[in-house]
């Protein structure tokens, strides 16, 4: 949630700052076809191309979000590390215990591995395939994105 109201008001800032630019005057329907991403019958095909357009410079906001902090903020986005968690590299692990896991190589995320990461995970959720299901059938709760990548995610050592 802690990121998902980060990403709101990013949005909802740009959004508002581009329509105050642009010198559009109501506000209260352009908030809703943008910010809200409202259809209706009235909703005509420009209207739709600039949300399409609106919808995917935001999915690229937020995947450069999670790149930043996934490469660069030590594995984790706000949210993740507000819970205790990190995002590392992981090509073999191994049960060792109810719990426990052994994550091989278990090193901070590249920058390539992150952007692999963030736009699968953010691609298929903008087309409706809810990728984070896939947690339920690969081992130790790891995402379809997360095995493509190569990554897992952890709790956090609390002692550095």
């Amino acid at each position: 949630m802690v990121d998902f109201f980060i990403l709101f008001f990013i949005k909802a800032t740009i959004v508002l700052s581009i329509m105050h630019l642009s010198g559009i005057k109501d506000i209260s329907k352009f908030a809703m076809h943008y910010i809200i991403e409202e259809i209706d019958e009235d909703t005509s095909m420009e209207d739709l191309q600039k949300m399409m357009a609106v919808a995917l410079v935001y999915r690229l906001l937020v995947c450069f979000y999670e790149i930043i902090c996934i490469w660069g903020a030590g594995g984790a986005t706000p949210g993740k590390f507000l819970l205790g968690l990190r995002v590392v590299t992981c090509d073999t692990s191994v049960l060792i215990a109810p719990s426990r896991v052994l994550v091989i190589p278990s090193s901070n995320v590249s920058m390539t591995t992150s952007t692999i990461r963030a736009l699968i995970k953010n691609f298929s959720i903008a087309s409706f395939f809810p990728a984070f299901i896939t947690l339920l059938f690969f081992q130790h709760n790891r995402t379809a994105y997360d095995i493509v990548a190569g990554t897992i995610v952890v709790k956090r050592n609390s002692v550095r």
